[in-house]
């Protein structure tokens, strides 16, 4: 373990020295030969092991050594092998592996010194292993993904432990204020990512991974990974997904949303109404409302959005998938065991949530028609952050067992691949802290907590607002709520908060409170009421009467775009029989009976044009719906 950051760095060189991905590991083979003595595959594959901590499958490691063989390093008799003079002449000019070790050294120092200042005292070998759980987190799905019985962890979800939020706000400053170390961090990450390719269950994969491109694939989008796109949560989230996003663009991926994820948005979006007076503009939480409001969101903004959605996703370039046979307040899974099975996943996810997902999964499995076993032979996926979902398809609908593609991929696995795919496109490491950055805020039941807890202190007059300020300075209640879990709330006692605003009073004479009584003022004062249900009902009711207009208009026009598409197709087809008419006219190489024959065979014959009219007027009452409605939508005023 301590030399595989090493390793990882150093495979990264190699490759950009290389032909392909296979270029990357025989050097490492032929360094573990001992001089002038054969020895077998099970020797070279311990002592990888030893020297660089790389495990390496015995059929893929007879590939590697069939390119140092190729390369004639090495001298193979029967299933043994031994160095050449030309391989130790190799070894001799081999001298990026020092290079890196002084990379890697002088990155080592500089995390020591960057955490030495934080008041922090680690050992090189700790910082090494904090290193490692980070570059782990990154390749994990990854390696699940070509070996699927590699990874046993059954929901493998990331946590940061210790020193790992340090360690994270040094890899962010990093990369504008020294962009060499930078870029030791990046070799790191590319080699971590080239080294996976170890996992792969067939020695032809390796070469594959990196030449067979995706063909025609729609990618549906999360309801989370829309928030991202649009700006609209933090940037540890939202730049990572943008990042794809433009890479997804770039591969010509058809970039989509349910129409019912669409309703999850609004419906989310809605909640910030009555939801907003519970979040400081100071302390993050986990949540989109907690940064909504720290990007200064008000009733009005929310609203508008709700509107305006269609047309937002429509610049962005996403296209509207409307699923007629579906409703989100509705649905019932085929399979109804998969409620109490997601819920193992996701124990905090309401109905409504749960029904989406479960939806956006199903149709995604109709629209893939058949199982697939390669990637690039996918239609369609359904794109997302959330770990859990992705966990939750691959394991328990059957994927993992049965080794092939899940109809959810993870944002950072795609990344992954694509990058594989084309190592020209910059990686940059905001991919990776994002599988991190979740624990950089405070879980939202943890915060209601103790809200609820502190609004009710507040109420009972047993606490002055002087003292709530006290919380705020040097985010002493974020580095507090930050340290517990999801279902830690009940821990979240009125003795605790009280206990700790006591503590954090006595940083008064520090503190700036004007200021911060200034910035907080609307926190203060909506602490002392609640959003009543009756004010909560009306802006639901808002929201149902948006989507009941939203819904008319659609089925208005989806009904003209029937008609319209049926007559414009006719039309169509007539003109191309009437065409053909008078070339029969001009020419007459044919007789009647005959042009009837042919008209016959145009018409039916291996499906034909009817075949071609049945297609086409589907695809044209599709696009002709969505003008309708987007122009209908531009008519109406909303409010």
């Amino acid at each position: 373990m301590k030399r595989l950051i090493y390793t990882y760095a150093l495979i990264k060189s190699l490759y950009d020295q290389g032909e392909d991905y296979i270029d990357s590991f025989w050097p490492f083979a032929i360094k573990t030969f001992p001089a002038q003595k054969f020895v077998d595959s099970q020797f070279i594959k311990r002592n990888l092991k030893e020297k660089f901590d790389l495990e390496i499958p015995i059929n893929v490691l007879k590939t590697i050594l069939n390119r140092a063989k190729r390369r004639k390093y090495i001298l193979q008799k029967e299933r043994r092998y031994k160095l050449k003079d030309e391989g130790l002449k190799y070894l001799d000019k081999l001298e990026t592996d020092k290079e890196v070790e002084r990379r890697i050294n002088s990155l080592l120092e500089d995390i020591k010194q960057f955490f030495s200042k934080n008041n922090v005292s680690l050992s090189q070998d700790r910082i090494n292993s904090l290193i490692i759980s980070f570059l782990s987190i990154n390749i994990e799905p990854f390696i699940e993904f070509l070996n699927p019985s590699s990874v046993i962890n059954e929901l493998s979800i990331p946590k940061l432990k210790g020193h790992e939020n340090l360690l994270i706000k040094y890899i962010k400053d990093v990369e504008h204020q020294k962009p060499q170390i930078y870029e030791t961090l990046k070799d790191m990450i590319l080699g971590s990512i080239i080294s996976a390719i170890l996992y792969v269950q067939k020695p032809s994969d390796m070469v594959e991974i990196g030449t067979k491109r995706f063909r025609h694939c729609q990618i549906f989008l999360d309801t989370n990974f829309v928030f991202y796109i649009l700006d609209l949560h933090t940037p540890e989230f939202n730049e990572p997904a943008k990042e794809l996003f433009n890479l997804l663009k770039e591969y010509d991926f058809e970039l989509k949303v349910f129409n019912f994820t669409i309703d999850e948005i609004c419906k989310v979006i809605n909640g910030y109404i009555s939801e907003s007076n519970r979040y400081s503009i100071s302390i993050g939480v986990d949540t989109l409302y907690s940064s909504l409001k720290r990007k200064g969101w008000k009733k009005s903004n929310a609203k508008e959005f709700i509107i305006n959605v269609e047309e937002i996703l429509d610049k962005e370039g996403i296209e509207i998938e409307w699923v007629k046979d579906k409703n989100i307040k509705t649905y019932h899974p085929k399979n109804e065991d998969l409620r109490n099975i997601i819920e193992k996943y996701k124990p905090f996810q309401g109905l409504f949530h749960q029904n989406h997902d479960l939806m956006a999964i199903e149709k995604v499995e109709e629209i893939q028609g058949k199982p697939v076993r390669k990637i690039e032979d996918s239609k369609v996926f359904f794109l997302t952050s959330d770990v859990r979902l992705s966990r939750f398809n691959f394991i328990e609908m059957g994927h993992k067992e049965n080794g092939i593609i899940s109809e959810v991929i993870l944002d950072r696995l795609l990344t992954n691949i694509l990058w594989l795919k084309d190592p020209s496109t910059e990686l940059p490491l905001k991919s990776i802290i994002s599988a991190y950055s979740r624990d950089l805020f405070i879980k939202r039941r943890i915060w209601d907590r103790f809200y609820e807890i502190l609004q009710q202190l507040k109420r009972e007059e047993k606490v002055e607002d002087e003292n709530i300020l006290m919380l705020f300075y040097h985010g002493y209640a974020e580095s507090l709520l930050r340290e517990f879990d999801e279902g830690e709330q009940d821990k979240i006692t009125s003795e605790f908060v009280l206990e700790e605003i006591e503590k954090a009073a006595k940083l008064k004479e520090k503190i700036q409170e004007k200021e911060i009584r200034e910035k907080e003022k609307e926190f203060l004062q909506q602490l002392k009421s609640a959003v009543s249900k009756k004010e909560q009902e009306k802006e639901k009711e808002w929201l149902q009467r948006i989507q009941k207009i939203k819904g008319d208009l659609r089925k208005s026009a989806e009904k003209k775009a029937k008609k319209d598409s049926i007559l414009y197709t006719f039309i169509l087809t007539l003109l191309i029989l009437v065409v053909i008419y008078l070339i029969y006219l001009i020419f007459k190489k044919v007789g009647l009976i005959e042009l009837l024959h042919l008209y016959i065979a145009i018409l039916f014959s291996g499906g034909g044009i009817i075949g071609l009219w049945v297609k086409f007027r589907a695809y044209l009452e599709k696009k002709l719906a969505s003008y309708l409605y987007n122009k209908k939508l531009i008519e109406i005023k909303l409010d």
